[in-house]
């Protein structure tokens, strides 16, 4: 009888790493919107906010590099320069989504994005939706109208700024999972090449800033010592080590595990809203999130059934 090579191990080894990644993604980024929250009713602009934490994470990137970059630099690609530019629109959306909305909801209507990039690789590949997919696009738009309070308040009451900008955020989340998914695929990227592709993105992101930033003046309020140390925690936790997790995870769990694992974000950060705020949703509200999370791991879940499937056809 031939001895079969103990792989399962390996492998468990490896999904366990990416699960553990995803999951500090996710308390990173839950607790770096409520310091957001905070900083924004402090006074604190959004825009100002999101070009001083793309320059923290820039610079927390290229100390990592300095120490686990080996090799010759790669010229940027244009999908390295568009990745950044996305990056741009996303943190700024996000950080606009967090000021005008309750935290809980703007992360919900981000959450949107894997739909997105379902309808997207249907479009791209020119294939019909199947009924899962269009029943998970009904219960999120069901989900949509339900955290957007349209069913409990009149027109003049729903705050439509909030809600287009938050589904904004889910549709420029969209566009960096499938251009970073791209990138990572055409340059065979290890962990060092993960980081130097994210250092790249992130000065694109930069520049974008400090560009919008000299037409602006100097933000004094958010240079303040009052400040500072939260503004701090934003750079880092919400941008440089979630961002780099997320990286690292991608090579380590499918797209579409780590899609499911990310929906525990809304949670975690409705339970850290109300405990630092006392942010309450109606009941509406919350069924209205539980459908889109619903949505897209019901979803997801069909994906990587497939997508196991597939490669149990072609073994």
């Amino acid at each position: 009888m031939r001895d079969i090579p103990p792989t399962k191990p390996i492998r468990f080894s490896h999904n366990l790493l990416g699960f553990i990644a995803i999951l500090l993604t996710v308390l990173c980024w839950a607790s770096a919107a409520n310091v957001a929250f905070n900083l924004f009713r402090a006074g604190i602009q959004p825009l100002e906010l999101a070009g001083a934490s793309a320059i923290i994470a820039t610079f927390g990137l290229a100390i990592f590099h300095s120490f686990c970059g080996r090799g010759q630099a790669k010229p940027m690609s244009l999908k390295q320069f568009a990745l950044g530019l996305v990056l741009v629109f996303l943190v700024g959306a996000d950080y606009i989504a967090i000021q005008q909305l309750p935290i809980t909801i703007a992360i919900v209507l981000l959450f949107m994005a894997p739909i997105l990039v379902v309808l997207w690789t249907a479009l791209a590949t020119r294939c019909p939706l199947s009924r899962l997919v269009l029943r998970a696009l009904t219960l999120s738009m069901l989900g949509v109208i339900l955290v957007s309070k349209i069913l409990e308040s009149s027109l003049e009451q729903i705050n439509w700024l909030g809600i287009g900008i938050g589904l904004t955020t889910a549709l420029c989340f969209a566009a960096y999972i499938v251009l970073s998914e791209q990138i990572l695929s055409e340059q065979l990227a290890g962990s060092n090449e993960s980081i130097e592709i994210l250092l790249k993105t992130y000065a694109i992101a930069s520049l974008f800033w400090l560009a919008y930033q000299f037409t602006q003046g100097l933000p004094i309020t958010l240079l303040t010592a009052e400040h500072f140390s939260n503004v701090l925690i934003v750079g880092i936790v919400g941008n440089l080590l979630p961002y780099l997790l997320f990286l690292w995870s991608m090579q380590r769990v499918s797209a579409e595990q780590a899609a499911i694992i990310a929906t525990l974000e809304p949670l975690v950060a409705a339970i850290l809203a109300w405990l630092w705020f006392g942010q309450t949703l109606t009941p509406l509200q919350i069924i209205g999130g539980v459908l889109i999370i619903v949505a897209v791991t019901t979803l997801q879940l069909q994906e990587t059934r497939l997508f196991q499937h597939k490669s149990f056809e072609s073994d």
